[in-house]
């Protein structure tokens, strides 16, 4: 899995990037980082690739991706 932290000014996208083998913890650590960032836009594609992301203002994508690592070390 990996988790890419993209920062534009105002606005920030988190990117979560994994294959299919690890389909439960991907949608885990998305939707951590969703409940982090509720005023976010978030979009999924891929089928054996997931790719996630998830974009917004920079101090909510900033809580999204801590609140996304801590869900991956889990």
């Amino acid at each position: 899995m990996k988790i890419t932290y993209i920062t534009n000014g105002e606005q920030s996208m988190l990117v979560i990037k994994s294959c299919i083998f690890s389909l439960l913890k991907h949608a885990r650590v998305a939707n951590a980082a969703l409940n982090a960032a509720s005023e976010a836009n978030v979009s999924t594609t891929g089928v054996f690739c997931l790719k996630t992301i998830i974009s917004g203002k920079t101090s909510s994508i900033y809580e999204a991706r801590a609140a996304a690592r801590r869900e991956e070390c889990k």
